[in-house]
């Protein structure tokens, strides 16, 4: 099982670009949760419409998959930080694990689920129960996989940090530490005779270690590129390695030579498992499909699923990308399991499950995840319209106080939107051949647009009368209705986020360098650059979002590592650090009168409400399953809105952190 995608790498990466990262799957209409029109919403209508908003299965694109020992039950691990069990037979679900971590393992007893964790910890639970055991604590970077010794007795782990960990289940102590690697580990597995661990890694080697003493046995080389995936046979005779050069090797353990090279995916190996009598060796890649072959022969037995064709994705991409642009098609990475009588291979391709039929290669269920989710949310300055933009590229214009979806704009490639102060038009910026446009609120109808390449971010001034985009390395400032360009800002970098200070004197940006600069609104000057460290130097933590105060007086930056800090716009000095104590601060924004500042996390999906003159933690707000991508705050600075990639919208009283109407997206 190699883990070889590191969750908190691909989110910086993302969020720095300041791209979306777009998923083949097909997404859903969105409709309202709907509820009875009142004047308030009591508490049954809050209930209703959370009850109504529930989503069971994975929201993001599975990383693992193992079956229990007596092929009754599997679980299922997700990027969305859950993993999930399941019963085989009916496909339904028995319990997920929250905050559990992206990869996980059922041991040999079927008792114990072992999980990898965000946080580069192991947690250790019981099945039964969902009970937290224990957490192991000693790797340093993101672990890419896990494997228990037979006997239940130990734990062996791999890590980016290069190393190999033996663990003592019963006591959680560290037993080993291999080292000899020089690059990432991405693969590590116990002999059957518990005494030898096999490790793969990014240098391109394979290691033999001797348990007890910790020490080298031997290097296996050969004409490969970097190893993804290990796995050996029942009998411990015959190793299999896969590769990224899409290859899978057999090697014979007693002479370490090459038997033979397995060829037939087209994308990098990402997993391999064996059947319980040794027969059948089961690969899962990132071309989107499982191979069985028959291990005896190297014979290609059958192919599960369909490879994504070049073509058929060059259809599905945006005409207009940016520069910096990360398009990254997650559905085409597969992980796959085999059931211990071999019968059954269940799979994960992006945030779905198949279960199939070994014998027949037909699919017998199949679990859809959810593929939808609030990119960005809006408040009408008149606090009686939400403005959502979804993942399937439409803008929902929700009535505040029904619940119910007014009107509905379908567009291509939406990165951004913005409302006018007077709240009668939506401006978004996307990806398609016209980038900028502007609908009307009331009828939905397309009133005008403007050229440019493709568009990261819109705002529209507090005064109504500049549109503001950033495309590429420069933000634009044009008049809103006659399309002048007033000013251009010009950056060294892809620009992937705009804020603008409430009284339009101040902007702020940043770009997919990593850095924070501000701009005087009025004559498109630079005045000073807040954050110069770029995500090109040494140990720099990502810059996850910005906000401005609304008298322009306070610059406020969120990291990924959960950092947020307030900074004098006038001097550039920092004004505090507040303590998040939770990595990864996904969202942020600020009161309209400039006391409170709101944090959404993607770590462990909350919210929370900071007081800015003292830096003080007021309260915190959970209620999210999954990354908090976009917070809002009306102009009576009463109400908050928060987007999620958990399928929902949330709205909540910010006098007293009460939960108000949940809106979410239903097939």
């Amino acid at each position: 099982m190699a883990i070889f995608k590191n969750y908190k790498s691909k989110i910086a990466y993302s969020i720095a670009a300041g791209t979306v990262l777009f998923s083949l799957a097909q997404f859903v209409s969105p409709v309202a949760a709907q509820v009875n029109s009142s004047d308030e919403m009591n508490k049954t209508q809050v209930e209703s419409s959370a009850k109504r908003c529930q989503f069971p299965r994975h929201f993001d694109s599975i990383e693992s998959v193992d079956i229990s020992p007596n092929g009754k039950k599997f679980i299922s691990s997700s990027r969305d930080n859950t993993v999930k069990l399941w019963d085989v037979s009916t496909g339904k679900l028995l319990r997920t694990f929250k905050g559990t971590g992206y990869s996980g393992l059922l041991s040999p007893n079927g008792k114990i689920l072992i999980s990898a964790s965000r946080d580069s910890t192991i947690k250790l639970l019981d099945v039964s129960s969902g009970n937290l055991l224990r957490t192991l604590a000693g790797h340093s970077d993101s672990i890419t996989s896990l494997t228990m010794s037979q006997d239940n007795k130990m734990l062996v782990s791999s890590s980016w940090d290069k190393s190999i960990k033996i663990w003592d289940i019963s006591t959680g102590k560290l037993i080993r530490r291999l080292r000899g690697h020089s690059e990432w580990v991405n693969s590590a597995i116990i002999s059957p005779d518990g005494a030898t661990v096999i490790s793969g890694s990014s240098d391109k080697t394979i290691k033999l270690w001797d348990i007890k003493t910790a020490r080298e046995i031997r290097t296996l080389k050969g004409n490969f590129d970097g190893v993804s995936s290990v796995a050996i046979s029942p009998d411990g005779k015959t190793l299999f390695s896969g590769s990224y050069d899409n290859t899978i090797k057999v090697w014979d353990m007693a002479t370490a030579k090459e038997i033979r090279t397995l060829k037939g995916h087209s994308g990098m190996i990402e997993s391999l498992a064996i059947s319980s009598d040794g027969d059948t060796l089961v690969s899962g890649a990132w071309d989107s499909t499982v191979k069985s072959w028959n291990i005896k022969t190297g014979q290609l037995i059958r192919t599960f699923g369909k490879p994504i064709k070049q073509s058929d994705l060059s259809d599905l991409l945006p005409k207009n990308p940016p520069g910096g642009s990360l398009i990254s098609d997650t559905s085409s990475v597969t992980t796959a399991a085999i059931s211990p009588d071999g019968n059954t291979i269940i799979s994960g391709n992006s945030n779905n499950i198949q279960l199939w039929d070994a014998k027949t290669g037909k699919i017998i269920r199949t679990i859809e995840g959810h593929s939808d989710w609030f990119q960005s949310v809006i408040i009408s300055p008149d606090n009686k319209t939400l403005v959502s933009l979804n993942s399937n590229n439409t803008i929902n214009i929700w009535d505040k106080n029904t619940g119910k979806i007014n009107r509905l704009i379908k567009d291509k490639w939406v990165s951004s939107i913005a409302i006018s102060p007077d709240g009668k038009t939506i401006v978004t910026g996307s990806w398609d051949d016209k980038p900028i446009k502007l609908w009307d609120v009331q009828t939905g109808k397309l009133i005008r647009t403007f050229s440019d390449s493709g568009v990261n971010s819109v705002a529209v001034s507090p005064d109504g009368t500049i549109l503001i985009s950033a495309s590429n390395e420069i933000i634009k400032l044009r008049d809103i209705n006659t399309g002048k360009l007033l000013h251009k800002l010009e950056h060294l970098f892809p620009v992937s986020d705009i804020a603008i200070s409430k009284n339009g004197n101040r902007l702020v940006s940043r770009n997919i360098g990593d850095e924070i600069i501000l701009w005087d609104m009025q004559t498109g000057k630079l005045i000073r650059t807040l954050k110069k460290e770029t995500v090109y130097d040494n140990d720099a933590i990502p810059v996850t979002s910005i906000a401005i105060s609304p008298d322009g007086s306070t610059v406020v930056s969120g990291y990924l590592d959960g950092t947020i800090i307030l900074q004098d716009a006038s001097t550039g000095e920092n004004i505090r650090t507040l303590n998040n104590q939770t990595p990864g601060v996904y969202s942020i924004t600020i009161s309209p009168d400039g006391n409170t500042l709101v944090s959404g996390s993607y770590y462990d999906n909350t919210i929370k409400f900071w007081n800015i003159r003292t830096g003080k933690l007021i309260s915190t707000l959970e209620a999210h399953l999954y990354n908090v991508s976009s917070l809002a705050i009306g102009s009576d600075g009463k109400t908050l809105v928060s987007g999620s990639y958990d399928n929902t919208m949330k709205m909540w009283d910010m006098t007293n952190s009460k939960l108000l109407h949940t809106f979410c997206s239903l097939k």
